[in-house]
């Protein structure tokens, strides 16, 4: 009996301790993904021709490190349009750098706005230990916005543009900061949990129980907050600014019907547009006219 007690134990041990290191490898990869180097993103948005060098290299950018709450500088690079009272901020996508939202610059350019590119935390030239996916981001994004208007003379009108997990940071800062006349939030999800314990099934082919909760538990150790508590739909009952949702309508990586679920949540004023054959942050490659054409349709209707 003594000894089937100590196997026993021994088992349990094993299980636990096996379980923990399972979850602090799973929480890694969450909070410290792997990320791509600025000059990396650069060549990769080069080699795609997303970035024409000569041009790129001609504008006039300025380039800014704006301070965060939580003490680290974010880098950004800022273009002027001539005595414009308008900025659009970009908000790029997971692993990446800001040099993704060149892509979308001549829209808003041709609209008058000033450009203000920036790394989120963990990204690109800024700093920060680690990704939280809002948690801490959304106070970055209330700095970068209070840059913008400082920039503009405490005075003017200033929007967010996101794209994947910076679509997600927009609209969990809609809900603390009601300075932002509009957002655009391409390929955001829903809430974090709905999205781990999705990629956990398709991708290791894993219930969420027991080690989704286990390394929530090791996230909030690490970085501070727990799994749960990164939910953009819900931050929409605290916004009111104009939304308008974009979503690919072949993203498989966060599901259109996570981005179609945010549109019917929202109460305030809001758009859509699913991107027929778009795969996750392709819907303006997939279609650029009508990309440009639905952005300029729902900035009609909200300046």
């Amino acid at each position: 009996m003594k000894k089937i007690l100590i196997i026993s134990c021994a088992a349990f041990l094993l299980i636990i301790s096996s379980l923990g290191i399972a979850g602090w490898y799973f929480s890694g990869l969450v909070i410290k993904p792997k990320i791509k180097s600025y000059e990396e993103t650069y060549r990769i948005e080069l080699s795609k021709g997303r970035i024409i060098e000569e041009t790129f290299k001609s504008l006039p950018f300025e380039v800014v490190f704006i301070q965060s709450p939580h003490g680290y500088k974010l880098h950004a690079l800022y273009l002027a349009s001539h005595n414009s009272k308008k900025t659009i901020i970009f908000a790029h996508g997971f692993s990446f750098s800001l040099l993704g939202s060149v892509k979308y610059m001549d829209i808003f350019r041709q609209l008058g706005f000033n450009i203000l590119m920036y790394d989120h935390r963990h990204h690109g030239k800024s700093g920060g230990d680690d990704v939280t996916f809002g948690y801490f981001e959304a106070d970055d994004l209330k700095a970068v916005v209070s840059w913008a208007l400082e920039k503009l003379g405490g005075s003017g009108l200033v929007g967010v543009h996101g794209e994947s997990i910076g679509a997600a940071i927009a609209l969990q800062h809609a809900a603390i900061d009601n300075r932002v006349a509009f957002y655009i939030s391409d390929g955001s999800f829903t809430s974090l949990p709905e999205l781990l314990k999705y990629r956990l099934k398709s991708d290791f082919n894993l219930p969420p129980f027991p080690l989704y909760y286990v390394a929530s538990f090791f996230s909030k150790l690490r970085a501070g907050f727990f799994f749960h508590e990164i939910s953009p739909i819900n931050s929409l009952q605290k916004a009111t600014a104009p939304i308008f949702f974009i979503h690919g309508g072949a993203d498989t990586y966060i599901p259109t019907e996570m981005g179609q679920r945010l549109f019917n949540t929202y109460s305030g004023k809001k758009a859509i547009y699913i991107c027929p054959g778009a795969k996750h942050s392709e819907s303006f490659w997939t279609n650029k006219k009508e990309y440009e054409k639905k952005i300029r349709e729902f900035l009609k209707t909200v300046l």
